[in-house]
Order: structure tokens, then C-alpha cells, then sequence
């Protein structure tokens, strides 16, 4: 089509949207709605279900990593495993030494951590009191609590529970066993507050790694490292497989329980975001071709009198140069509108910016302009299949 014909073409189409501009508000509105819809759930569906699994995290570990022997593992270890988690990804990690102990001559096991990683890990964890913010402080598990009963701001004895020792010497008799017998080691600490979480967690007690070492005598020993991660699926099991490779004296596994439950939820996410899309393009289509459809409707004895002369059969083009301009200024509308959308989603749901992503934008226009293209489908056929002579009769 030569330049002069082209820029007739469009200003026939331009002066054709002008002359109707009720109707075709409608259909501009009908497309930037759906594009509003597309470019604001896409946006989403980007950036939100890497922001939301950061928020799923909060709910504990779903990656541990266990000494693959009886060995217990070191701190060196530890950090060659924390080597293979992407950064961006992790969220927090904190790993245990794990020791039974006596508190009342009675046992219990004890976690001597960095209290201030777990909090990090654990922020839904329940504490009535204060989380422990120094060394000599201790936390204790409800059900310990009441079982001794203490509460935040007393004092306790925890002592070593020396099992071998205590072998050696029954094994012994006299004066052997009495040059066997060693004192245990004990700290006193000061409750800083009661742990409540409804899990395994309240029955522990939980102190300082130097309080821990203060008791044990060891420095160095690790018994379960927790891991934080914000990745799902096949990406969290290849990190595991990467620990167990660098490693092989540590065994690193999900924890399946966790990690299916943010799989299923982020999966959901991205399921229902899909489907609203769907009925919302599927709504738009409708409404532009009822448009499109009102329009021929409008033009019939035109189209029947172009017939009726001769004229070459350009209607159709005209009809879906329309659905071009359409589609491109409800989808320029859409695309914007779209992303304060997601950005307002964002900020009030899930308290966090969101990007601009300016492939989305331009694909929503492109989407835009092509439903609105097949939605002019049916209402071309029906131009085309105009009699001439029925319509110059007035049927």
C-alpha cells in the first residue's frame, strides 16, 4: 500500500472512532480494563511469589543439615555448607549444639546457639519475657518451666550430664571410682523469658554458644544447622545436593513438610492470578466485539452501497485498523494503570516496592492489540457476508 493510501487508510479509520466515540469509550475502557488486569497480575505473578516466599520463611526452617556420622559437625563445616546458598536467597540460618543437661538433678536437652540468628529465623516464636540479649541469660521451654517452676527474671543451675563419667566410675569399684569421679560443670544463668510455640521447642532450653561451651568445654561443635531459604522445589533439594557433594561428612535434606507447603501455596498464587487473567482477557474479547458487532450493525448501508458501486472491498481492513487503534490505546492505558495496580498491591499487602518491568508493559500493549484484532473477527465476517441488494431494499 503506497504512503499516500496508508495515511488515507488511517485517517478513514481515525475519523470512523471519532465519529462514534460513545461506542468506541466503550471499547477502549473494555481494553484497558483487561489490560489494567494483565499488566498488574503479571507484575504480580514476577515479583510478589519471591517476596511472599521470603514471608512463608518466617514460619521455620525447611533445609537442616545433620552430622552424616556420630561425629558431631564443625563450625568450618557449617560455613562450607552456608557457601553453596545462594545469598539473594537465604533468609537466615542459625545452627545448635545440643546437649542433655541437668537442671534439679532431673534431664533435659539444652541448644546452645546464636540467640539472636534463631530470632531472626524464628520470628514467630512466642517469648513472655525478653529474648536473651547476652550471655548468662537462658530461655526456657513452657513445659520445662512449669515443670521447675521458674519464670523470667529467676535463676537456675544447669549442670553437665557427663554419661561417660558416670559409666567409667560404675564400672570401677573402691578407691578407683572415687578417682574417677569429676564433678560435673555448671553455669548459672538468668531466665529471660518463657518460650511458647506449641512445637517441640518447649520442651528445650536455649542459651548462648558460650554459655554452652562454658558447660561442655567444647568450642567447636555443631549438632544441627537450620537453614532458612526463599527458594522451592527442585531449586531447594539441588542446594541440598550441593551440601551433601561439598560434604560428605554431613547430611543435608529438606524438610519436606515445609517445603511442599510453600511449593502448594506459591503454586496456588500463581494458579488463581492465571485464571482471573483468563476471565478478565476473555470478558475484554466479549466486549469488544459486542462493540465491533453494534458498529457494522450502524454501517450497513454503507457497506452495502460500497458494494453496490464497486468500490474495492476495504471494510474489513477498516474494521480491524479500528481494532488496532483499539487495542493500542487501551493496552497504553491498561499497561500504566496496571502497574500502580501491582504497586499498590504490593505496598499494602506485602509492604514492599515492586519493579517496573518494561517487557511487561510492552508485551500488555501487544496482547491488547491483538485480542482487540480477534474480537473485530466476527463482526468482519459479518461485514463481508452483507447483500447489497437487501440492505438498498431496507431489509
Amino acid at each position: 500500500m503506497p504512503m499516500s493510501r496508508r495515511a488515507m487508510f488511517w485517517r478513514m479509520v481515525i475519523s470512523s472512532i471519532l465519529r462514534r466515540r460513545s461506542r468506541v469509550l466503550i471499547a477502549i475502557l473494555a481494553v484497558a480494563i483487561g489490560a489494567t488486569t494483565l499488566s498488574g497480575l503479571v507484575t504480580i505473578a514476577v515479583d510478589v511469589p519471591a517476596q511472599m516466599a521470603r514471608e512463608i520463611r518466617s514460619y521455620g526452617a525447611n533445609l537442616v543439615v545433620t552430622p552424616a556420622g556420630d561425629v558431631p559437625m564443625t563450625d568450618e563445616a557449617v560455613a562450607a555448607a552456608t557457601a553453596q546458598v545462594p545469598a539473594s536467597a537465604l533468609v537466615g540460618s542459625a545452627s545448635f549444639d545440643y546437649e542433655t543437661v541437668t537442671i534439679n538433678d532431673q534431664p533435659y536437652v539444652a541448644g546452645g546457639a546464636d540467640l539472636d540468628a534463631v530470632h531472626a529465623m524464628n520470628p514467630y516464636w512466642y517469648v513472655d519475657g525478653e529474648w536473651p540479649a547476652a550471655t548468662g541469660q537462658i530461655l526456657v521451654g513452657e513445659q520445662i518451666a512449669s515443670t521447675i517452676d521458674v519464670k523470667a527474671g529467676d535463676t537456675i543451675t544447669v549442670s553437665q550430664l557427663d554419661a561417660s563419667a558416670s559409666s567409667k566410675a560404675a564400672a570401677q569399684s573402691g578407691a578407683q571410682a572415687s578417682a574417677l569421679k569429676v564433678d560435673p560443670r555448671t553455669v548459672t544463668l538468668t531466665v529471660s523469658g518463657i518460650l511458647k510455640t506449641g512445637g517441640n521447642e518447649d520442651g528445650y532450653v536455649y542459651m548462648s554458644r558460650q554459655d554452652m561451651s562454658a558447660l561442655t568445654g567444647q568450642t567447636d561443635a555443631v549438632s544441627l544447622a537450620e537453614y532458612s531459604i526463599a527458594l522451592e522445589g527442585d531449586q531447594l533439594s539441588a542446594i541440598a545436593d550441593a551440601m551433601n557433594a561439598a560434604n560428605p561428612q554431613i547430611h543435608a535434606q529438606t524438610v519436606r513438610r515445609l517445603a511442599q507447603s510453600d511449593t502448594g501455596v506459591l503454586a496456588m498464587l500463581r494458579s488463581l492470578l492465571v485464571v482471573i487473567t483468563v476471565i478478565v482477557l476473555a470478558l475484554t474479547m466479549i466486549g469488544v466485539s459486542t462493540t465491533m458487532i453494534a458498529v457494522v450493525t450502524e454501517r450497513r448501508n454503507e457497506i452495502g452501497l460500497r458494494k453496490a458501486l464497486g468500490a474495492p472491498p476495504l471494510h474489513h481492513r477498516e474494521f480491524m485498523g479500528e481494532g488496532v487503534m483499539l487495542g493500542l490505546i487501551g493496552g497504553i492505558l491498561g499497561a500504566g494503570a496496571g502497574y500502580g495496580l501491582a504497586v499498590l498491591i504490593s505496598t499494602s499487602v506485602f509492604h514492599r516496592s515492586i519493579s517496573l518491568h518494561p517487557v511487561i508493559l510492552l508485551g500488555t500493549v501487544a496482547c491488547s492489540i491483538l485480542i482487540a484484532v480477534l474480537a473485530c473477527l466476527p463482526p468482519v465476517r459479518r461485514a463481508l457476508a452483507v447483500d447489497p441488494a437487501l440492505v438498498l431494499r431496507g431489509e
